[in-house]
């Protein structure tokens, strides 16, 4: 009996080293596509798109660091994503201070992870464009 236990697991063992991603690829195609955040006056705006056949609403969670990519990241809104919908944006103006934040989106319900994604906002006022000054002179 011991001989059979022994040889079942082995070919259990080889067959996971043989073919893996039979084994371990069982993960779903990604929900959220082309995650991009770009930079604002003292603002971030975060962009994404859905892959083609959601088939029921979804949570996605928005966390932000401060300062470091590996955390700590504190949620900053949950978004919900809705079948029929493929584009989404949201605009995070809760910046306290001028340095680099890293975003990343969470899928509530499977956990599914996307980014980090780095920016540092504009935190000096746009430029304006001068206008010329009065010319002094009669029209006389």
């Amino acid at each position: 009996m011991t001989k059979v236990v022994i040889s079942f697991f082995c070919f259990i063992f080889i067959i996971t080293l043989l073919i893996p991603e039979a084994i371990w690829s069982q993960k779903a195609d990604a929900t959220v596509v082309d995650f991009k955040v770009q930079a604002l006056y003292r603002a971030a705006m975060l962009t994404w798109k859905t892959k083609d056949g959601l088939k029921s609403p979804v949570a996605v969670q928005i966390f932000r660091a401060d300062t470091f990519e590996e955390g700590p990241y504190q949620e900053v809104e949950t978004v919900s994503l809705t079948p029929g919908k493929k584009t989404y944006e949201y605009v995070d103006k809760s910046m306290g201070a001028e340095s680099k934040y890293y975003y990343k989106l969470v899928i509530k319900e499977t956990n599914e992870s996307f980014g980090p994604i780095p920016t540092r906002p504009y935190f000096s006022p746009p430029a304006t464009q001068l206008l010329p000054l009065f010319q002094s002179g009669s029209s006389s």
